[in-house]
């Protein structure tokens, strides 16, 4: 009997009810005894029925499932001739039972009763099979959609395994994501302060040659190139393409930065942004905010911008020293017009200020001053790096440092708040204070770490500056001509030079002794500076100490300072300052617990980039000083995390 014969049963009952109930009403005018008698069994007789007639689709259902549980599996006729791969597998996943579509196309010609059935269904078991986890698994050049039911027999459960063809498909879907567009920014760095001694034409041919090898490179992966200006190139690829150039870690860098004419290195470098999306509008937006990512960084790299995370390739080299100094120039006077229509100005850097981070903000604040502004450093006294240089100030200047409650009073909607050393809005002195001003202009040179800058006025960002001082010193020149800088100043920003270029070793450019000569002009003396830096004698004992019980880590030195004290900050980042003086270690780390977390302070003589492997720990910094903070574990937990980190540094 058929489904839909409930249907017809119920249309003829109805019928033969209603022409029941026609002819006791009749039979009313004849004998009412007699009609009152049919009408008494006619209801009961209809009540059975009704009943009959509601249970039946009930009982009639549940008899078709227990039938089709109970059919034998092994009924080869019947599963054999299913027009798609099937398998039966015990409740333990081995399996029992092929179809001969099943064994040929999946299983490989055979069925070994020690497979499970999971090793066909991409990891995935019978259970979740049933419960509808469907997958797509690919076998030799086929993909197959799977999917399961089960049935008992002899109270044992059973799964039937499906396999439903769906390569077309699935071809034409990898397809499509293979050819979804990239597009690539690719900008030559420093070539036209790479070496001076060259005459235009050289330069000339120089662009030439590097062109000619981005366009062979470019070539060799199906892509296109296209130059849109002097040193800027835009390729256009697809994501095959672009996966190829990936898993080849962009040869193209390592060419350029290798690339040598008549003879010697012109040290250019090459800098890549490449940009994902829906359209090709939106993938070359993405390229724009990856190259200045990768520019910001340093150079020498590729950033790669992938919905809202970045990725980074290379970044190897130190970062190039900006000879032009139009930028510092324009800077300066746009920040002249800014602090003079401010109410007030409140300059800060980084928590835990360093001799930059002070040096740095008191040489704006001061310039401000003389430009006739309401300027201050807001710094904490209890937690700052540069306590002698803040004692020298609080003795000559009282009332240029403030503390956090007094910025916070003073701060208002017409107030100029600038950072310096940073460009990290967590990192500020008082981020509260930072995050309220309306107006704010950052000062760093660090390189780009991956986070949003917003609401900036003025973003001064130069990674192949010495410091954050050096800046300052550059913008002092262009801010007016009225602004004398005194040897207190001086001396402020001299310390920073010569704390992040360790007394003019690392980093120092030419730009850095024209910003210290200027600097001595204003008198400032390197004897004075140095006195800054000293240190009592309980602070060099514990220093050695880290020092001496330092191992080495492949070309690195680690080292952990397990004691307590005040100092924990400066004797960690002196001694990994001091390890690099070790024969044969190019980069040193010391690990320290300080504020709840274990701290690593990171050094580098500039070949192995600190700064990526701080990166790897959620940290940051620059490529021969970095840092990071590790919090939830020890101190036998963050040197494992550190040693791994190195690890991926070597393998990339």
């Amino acid at each position: 009997m058929k489904l839909k014969g409930f249907t017809y049963d119920g249309v003829s009952i109805s019928v033969a009810a209603a022409a029941a109930a026609a002819f006791i009403v009749a039979t009313v005018f004849v004998n009412p005894e007699l009609a009152l008698a049919e009408c008494i069994v006619f209801i009961a007789v209809a009540g059975v029925v009704l009943y009959r007639m509601l249970t039946m689709r009930g009982k009639y259902k549940k008899f078709i499932l227990r039938v089709s549980r109970e059919l034998d599996y092994t009924d080869e006729k019947v599963l054999s001739n299913f027009p798609f791969p099937v398998a039966i597998c015990n409740e333990d996943g081995y399996i029992e039972w092929g179809s001969e579509r099943f064994i040929n196309e999946i299983s490989e010609g055979s069925i070994d009763p020690e497979e499970k059935i999971e090793e066909l269904t991409g990891g995935i078991s019978p259970e979740d099979l049933l419960h509808g986890s469907m997958v797509t698994v690919q076998i030799s050049d086929r993909f197959y959609t799977v999917s399961a039911n089960s049935f008992r027999k002899s109270g044992i459960k059973y799964y039937s395994i499906y396999y439903f063809e769906n390569s077309t498909l699935k071809k034409r879907e990898i397809e499509y994501y293979l050819s979804r567009p990239y597009a690539i920014l690719a900008e030559l760095d420093n070539i036209d302060d790479s070496r001076l001694d060259y005459r235009d034409s050289e330069k000339t041919e120089i662009r030439s040659r590097l062109e000619a090898m981005l366009d062979e490179w470019a070539e060799s992966y199906n892509s296109l190139l296209k130059r849109i200006s002097d040193d800027r190139y835009l390729i256009v690829t697809e994501q095959k393409n672009f996966s190829r150039m990936k898993e080849d870690k962009f040869l193209i860098l390592e060419k350029i930065r290798n690339f040598e004419y008549k003879g010697n290195k012109p040290y250019i470098t090459l800098s890549v942004g490449v940009g994902s999306g829906s359209s090709i509008a939106e993938c070359e937006k993405n390229s724009r905010k990856a190259i200045e990512m990768a520019i910001g960084r340093g150079g020498d790299q590729v950033a790669i911008k992938e919905k809202d995370s970045y990725e980074f390739i290379g970044g190897v080299s130190k970062s190039a020293e900006k000879r032009n100094k139009v930028k510092a120039r324009v800077v300066g006077s746009a920040l002249s017009e800014l602090i003079r229509n401010a109410s007030e100005v409140i300059v800060m850097g980084h928590s835990y200020s360093d001799f930059d981070a002070l040096g740095s903000a008191l040489g704006i604040a001061y310039a401000a001053r003389s430009l006739g502004a309401k300027a201050y450093v807001a710094a904490d006294r209890k937690s700052t790096l540069a306590l002698p240089l803040v004692e020298r100030i609080d003795a000559e200047i009282p009332d240029i440092i403030i503390d956090g409650e007094q910025a916070s009073e003073l701060a208002g909607k017409k107030s100029l708040v600038i950072l310096t050393d940073t460009h990290i809005e967590s990192f500020a002195e008082f981020p509260e204070i930072y995050e309220s001003a309306s107006t704010k202009v950052i000062i760093d040179h660090h390189r780009r770490a991956v986070a949003q800058i917003e609401n900036v006025i003025i973003f001064h960002h130069d990674p192949g500056a010495s410091s954050a001082s050096e800046m300052v010193t550059e913008l002092i020149q262009y801010m007016g001509q009225d602004i004398v800088i005194p040897k207190l100043i001086a001396e402020a920003l001299m310390s920073g030079i010569m704390l992040d270029t360790k007394n003019f070793i690392i980093r120092s450019g030419v730009r850095t002794f024209e910003a210290a000569a200027l600097l001595k002009d204003c008198g400032a003396d390197t004897v004075s500076v140095k006195k800054l830096f000293a240190n009592s004698l309980e602070v060099n004992k514990l220093r050695n100490e880290v020092i001496s019980s330092a191992e080495k880590y492949k070309d690195c030195a680690i080292s952990a300072a397990d004691f307590k004290s005040d100092d924990i900050r400066i004797i960690s980042a002196q001694a990994a300052d001091e390890m690099l003086n070790i024969n044969d270690i190019k980069a040193s780390f010391v690990l320290y617990e300080s504020g709840g977390a274990v701290n690593i302070s990171a050094r580098s003589l500039g070949e192995i980039n600190v700064q990526l492997i701080m990166e790897a720990l959620g940290g940051g910094g620059h490529q021969t000083m970095a840092a990071c903070s590790l919090k939830g574990g020890n101190m036998a937990d963050a040197r494992t995390r550190l040693c791994s980190a190195i690890d991926d540094f070597y393998a990339e």
